[in-house]
């Protein structure tokens, strides 16, 4: 099914585990970009890695700051 999120970029905060990973996991499959984040760099660059380098970008930060 084509959902129409090709080449869009969409924020996804909590994504290096879980329902927020899932979630950024289908918006890639789907054509989107995203942009993950989570508090440890070093899980960011992990979901980053299994997203896809050209597909995700990271950045490690805390959301509740």
């Amino acid at each position: 099914m084509d959902l129409g999120l090709k080449d869009r970029v969409y924020v996804v905060t909590g994504a290096t585990r879980g329902l927020g990973h899932a979630s950024a996991r289908a918006l890639v499959a789907e054509g989107a970009k995203v942009v993950v984040t989570g508090r440890k760099e070093d899980a960011v660059a992990e979901a980053v890695s299994a997203l896809g380098p050209d597909a995700a970008a990271g950045v490690a930060v805390d959301n509740a700051d």
